[in-house]
């Protein structure tokens, strides 16, 4: 008697079709899927999965157990399976996976209990590797971070400016006019020195906050460096190894001075990390950065940049130390010895030259710096620019109309009384249009103007 199963062949057709279909969307699933048995070895695993471990095959996988060899942190597996094993499954619990080459991932793991012969408790694992997305979003946390900060600082730099520079120059004042009487000139010249002292630190947060007034030229980073070693000799303990190794860059569209300033401060930062001496290494380097290393850092441009490294073998820094070490006035110095400006003055120069910083330190290995400043090409870089000595104040004597606008009272007296005295006829103004109302029936040879002030600017005057 002949027995009809074609019924029965489409059935397992169709099973094996569907078979072939799971098969398939998990072999190429982005997401890593692997069974684990509830001792921790993995039963199997997709080939995401091996990628995300870094494995090269299943054997390799095989050799390691999921709590003593990949959680990072092996109460989060027990954390984790207890939850599972409560809930029935756990979706969206981040972790950290040790890689097979040693390296470390952070993953987003959906977690449930399976029913399987002779694997009682085992669970299915779907893990995405976020770890490209979490770096970009503590970069965008802490680029939000500085410039907020960026933000507050700046504007009370401008406004202590506007302080700073009434008392300087009142003490000027003071000063060339009490030089006959020593005692009082004492006086004023330590009024004057403190008071510089509060214009340096204004100008490091001006700085950090990216409103520093510059002269960008065609700079060779190669000659900055150069050109500081002699600095650096007297300033760094003999107890500690100068290196510099320099390669070939292309110059960069910089204020040569702040430059310098970069390098000082790290070289320092550096200095005061090896007080029981060690080594100091100095490199330069051209790098190509393309798209694929830009999508890690999203304030990165692809392109050319000129590096400057500086390295040390000092005490080193932790990573909670390493997030905040370009803070204003965060440091790690004992009270008096450090105002926390250097690093963050080096972290606002190199922003606003369109650069930027990365740093790699741990505690007890030393600390690296490197600097990336955008290449021009073709262009051929500016020699030491040569100072000229400043003109003494017979020199600076005259005649001439000048006008002077600056809303602030203190600053515009200061400005009139110092120029009164060199012989100048001054025009005082406590804005943009009693400036201009001031000067209508005579041509100035020339006008200081504050740039912002009330009803009329000083551009718009100009």
């Amino acid at each position: 008697m002949a027995i009809d199963v074609t019924d029965r062949k489409r059935t397992e057709e169709a099973l094996d079709r569907s078979e072939e279909r799971n098969r398939d969307l998990v072999e190429h699933s982005i997401y890593g899927i692997s069974r684990v048995a509830s001792d921790g070895a993995f039963l199997d695993a997709n080939p995401a999965f091996l990628s995300i471990l870094g494995c090269t095959n299943n054997e390799s996988l095989d050799a390691l157990n999921l709590m003593r060899d990949v959680f990072r942190f092996p109460e989060q597996h027990a954390e984790l399976l207890a939850s599972c094993r409560e809930k029935g499954q756990i979706r969206g619990a981040e972790s950290e996976w040790r890689r097979c080459d040693g390296g470390i991932v952070a993953v987003r793991l959906h977690v449930r209990i399976l029913s399987i012969p002779d694997h009682a408790g085992a669970i299915e694992i779907i893990a995405e590797d976020v770890t490209e997305l979490r770096a970009m979003e503590r970069q965008l946390r802490q680029a939000q971070k500085f410039d907020a900060i960026g933000q507050l600082a700046g504007g009370i730099a401008h406004d202590f400016n506007s302080v700073v520079g009434a008392i300087l120059g009142w003490a000027e004042l003071g000063f060339e006019q009490n030089r006959a009487v020593p005692e009082i000139a004492d006086r004023f010249a330590r009024i004057r020195e403190q008071a510089e002292r509060a214009a340096a630190l204004t100008r490091e947060l001006l700085a950090f906050a990216r409103r520093q007034v510059l002269q960008p030229r065609a700079v060779d980073v190669n000659a900055v460096t150069s050109g500081l070693i002699s600095f650096l000799d007297k300033v760094i303990a003999r107890d500690i190894e100068l290196k510099v190794v320099t390669a070939p860059v292309d110059p960069v569209k910089a204020d040569r001075t702040q430059l310098e300033q970069v390098l000082m401060n790290l070289c320092l930062n550096a200095r005061d990390a090896m007080p029981s001496g060690g080594r100091l290494l100095i490199e330069t380097e051209m790098v190509e950065l393309d798209d694929s290393y830009c999508r890690f850092y999203p304030c990165v441009a692809p392109g050319r940049y000129a590096v400057l490294w500086v390295s040390d073998t000092g005490m080193g820094m932790d990573s909670e130390t390493r997030e905040r070490i370009f803070e204003p006035f965060f440091t790690t110095k004992e009270r008096g010895k450090g105002t926390g400006m250097g690093l963050a003055t080096v972290y606002g120069i190199v922003k606003q030259h369109g650069g930027f910083i990365h740093v790699y330190s741990e505690p007890g290995q030393g600390s690296l710096f490197r600097v990336y400043l955008p290449a021009l090409a073709g262009l051929v870089a500016e020699g030491s620019s040569v100072k000229v000595p400043a003109p003494s104040l017979v020199e600076m004597r005259g005649s001439e109309t000048i006008p002077i606008a600056d809303d602030h009272e203190s600053i515009r007296e200061m400005a009139r009384q110092a120029l009164i005295n060199l012989g100048y006829r001054i025009l005082s103004a406590c804005d943009g249009e009693e400036a201009l109302r001031l000067c209508e029936k005579e041509r100035p040879a020339l006008a200081i103007l504050d740039l912002i002030m009330p009803k009329l600017g000083g551009p718009a005057v100009a």
